[in-house]
């Protein structure tokens, strides 16, 4: 059994989730626009470019696929695959509660999935778990953000479980960077609860600028 702190940290969580669902749902359509492409420019900007330079050319992008009213990844997909990246990614395997990655070279490729999400179709390459330490920057999604790296999304772990098997590949290369794109109302003043198995990111991308952990 959890003790009492850890059941404490869970009930906030809760509670947290719950309140930045409702949040986010009432940003507007055309905000939640305009914040990604510019979120999404700044990120090519000042992350992206300078990370291809330093790093030889063309990235391996891990990106999720927005669904709803999340902040929108396509303008930031396209604008990878037009500089020549690799861009990967996720099918949800919902009887596993695991994440599945594949190899993305046109955005009309992608079909709904698991709760209607767009993931990928037949024709994507997978992309094998011993390739994980190939990645170069991470974008996950989330509810909610605070300025220390933390995220909470909606509970199901599926990212908590891909970033510890990512860290669980041996490899001689350069640790991926994690990051999110993340709307101005998603951002809290102060810190998200989290717990043990729980990751930090090291940046956020905003409208309004980087946010460096």
């Amino acid at each position: 059994m959890r003790d009492t702190s850890a059941q404490d940290i869970s009930a906030q969580k809760k509670e947290l989730r719950h309140k930045m669902t409702v949040i986010r749902s009432h940003v507007s359509a055309a905000s939640r626009r305009d914040q990604s492409i510019a979120a999404s420019l700044l990120a090519e900007n000042e992350v992206l470019s300078p990370l291809r330079k330093s790093r030889g050319g063309r990235l391996n992008v891990f990106c999720y696929v927005s669904f709803r009213d999340e902040p929108e990844t396509l303008h930031l997909i396209r604008t990878c695959l037009e500089r020549g990246d690799r861009v990967l990614v996720p099918k949800v395997i919902s009887e596993e509660r695991k994440l599945e990655l594949h190899e993305m070279n046109d955005v009309n490729d992608l079909i709904p999935g698991v709760w209607g999400i767009p993931e990928p179709g037949d024709n994507m390459p997978h992309w094998p778990t011993a390739r994980y330490a190939e990645i170069d920057i991470i974008i996950v999604p989330g509810l909610a953000y605070d300025r220390y790296g933390g995220r909470i999304g909606f509970g199901g772990g599926y990212y908590d479980r891909f970033i510890e098997q990512i860290s669980s590949v041996k490899s001689t290369g350069l640790i991926p960077i994690k990051a999110s794109l993340t709307l101005e109302e998603q951002i809290i003043p102060g810190r998200i609860p989290m717990e043990e198995h729980d990751f930090r990111l090291d940046m956020l991308f905003t409208a309004s600028g980087m946010i460096y952990i």
